[in-house]
This record gives C-alpha cells, sequence and structure tokens, in this order.
C-alpha cells in the first residue's frame, strides 16, 4: 500500500504559503538547526541517565547511571516526550546557523520551511524557540519519511530547492520524491556526526553551517 500523508499533515502544508519568485530551503530542525543532542543529555542527567553515543540510535542507548543498564524502548519513548514537553522551547541554535538562515533570505533571496519531526502537540513550542531567536519561520511538524511532505509542498513550484537533514532515511526519501531537490546531510553534534554514513542521495555532506551556505550559493550561481 502506498504511503498517505494524513490530514493533519495536509492541513499544515495547505497553510504554508510556497512563493514562487524565491528559493526553497526545506530544513529539519533537531541536530540541523537545533542543539538537540546537548539539550536531551543535560535532561537525561538531571533524571540519572546517560546517553551511551555508540551508535546514532536512542533504544538500547540511554542508560541508567547506578546500574549501567539500558533503560527499556518504552521508557525512552517516556523521556523522550517528556523532554519535549518541558524543553522543547529552551533548545538552543548549532553555531552559525541563525547567521547563515538570515543570510540566505535578505542576500540569496531565500524563503524558509521547517520541516520537523516533533510531536505536533508541541509544535507551539517549537514555534516559540525559533520566535525567541528571532526567526519567524513556517514550521510544519511531521511524522515518518519527509519525501511525501517536500513533494506536497513544491508540487506547483518551479523554482530551486534544497533539503537538509541529519537523518539519512529522510535525505533517501526526499530524493526518491523530488529528484531536483539538492539534498545536504548534515549533523551538527560530531559525535554523532562521526557514526552517521552519508546516503548516495545526498548531493552534499556539510560540517558547518558556514559549509551549507557556500555549497547553497554555489548552486544558485549553476
Amino acid at each position: 500500500m502506498k504511503a498517505k500523508l494524513s490530514e493533519g499533515l495536509i492541513d499544515q502544508i495547505r497553510k504554508t504559503v510556497v512563493v514562487q519568485n524565491k528559493h526553497l530551503l526545506i530544513s529539519d530542525a533537531d541536530e540541523v538547526l537545533l542543539n538537540f543532542l546537548p539539550c536531551f543529555e543535560n535532561y537525561l542527567q538531571n533524571n540519572s541517565m546517560w546517553y551511551d553515543l555508540k551508535s546514532y540510535a536512542l533504544f538500547g542507548n540511554i542508560k541508567n547511571k547506578v546500574s549501567n543498564e539500558s533503560i527499556s524502548n518504552e521508557d525512552v519513548l517516556f523521556h523522550l516526550e517528556n523532554f519535549f514537553k518541558n524543553r522543547s522551547r529552551q533548545i538552543d541554535f548549532v553555531k552559525d546557523s541563525i547567521n547563515s538562515l538570515n543570510k540566505l533570505i535578505n542576500i540569496l533571496n531565500f524563503q524558509i520551511i521547517i520541516l520537523t519531526n516533533i510531536p505536533f502537540k508541541y509544535l507551539e513550542d517549537r514555534k516559540a524557540c525559533f520566535r525567541d531567536n528571532g526567526l519567524e519561520l513556517p514550521i510544519i511538524a511531521g511524522n515518518g519519511p519527509k519525501g511525501l511532505v517536500i513533494k506536497e509542498l513544491v508540487k506547483s513550484y518551479n523554482g530551486k530547492i534544497f533539503f537538509i537533514d541529519d537523518l539519512a532515511p529522510h535525505i533517501i526519501s526526499s530524493k526518491l520524491e523530488v529528484k531536483r531537490a539538492k539534498t545536504i546531510h548534515y549533523i551538527s553534534d560530531e559525535r554523532l556526526s562521526k557514526l552517521a554514513q552519508t546516503p548516495k542521495e545526498a548531493d552534499f555532506r556539510a560540517n558547518s553551517w558556514k559549509e551549507i551556505y557556500n555549497f547553497i550559493e554555489d548552486e544558485i550561481k549553476r
């Protein structure tokens, strides 16, 4: 059965205006624009847990500080939910990310849409986090692979499209659904970055927001 977008996602997409005479950047939030991992580690520390960075996965890697045993998958989901509930507005931004976004908007004539797989009930907190940092951007709360959302967003858009994410499945999904999109694989936390393989569907693997900006600037000149 072919995947379909939920009515909630379709409604969010319909409310998001894509402007024809601007370039388009669609960006993930956590570990691309937001320092998710350090903030989540702080939450874990305060709750007598730690994140064993032996792989990129959350399940199996969140451990009790006393027993050093992995907590259950159910407990991981509980603490992730609790983290978003209490900390979504407080996550700080990745180095150079805000400046780069502002330069993309003001110098390179970009529109920017944030596509983040945060639970929908915490979307307003995420929007507030961006506003608190001077960023008034449309933000869509997705779930699952992001390709179909991007496809729906750009179905009537003819300009240049760029997509940034830290997770390979989203890069693969976006390229599968929208071949003309330029895909950028970027993971802000260096520890996680070392653990991740970049898929062949990525047009560029970036190590910083300065590299991202330079890549995009070069691409729109082609």
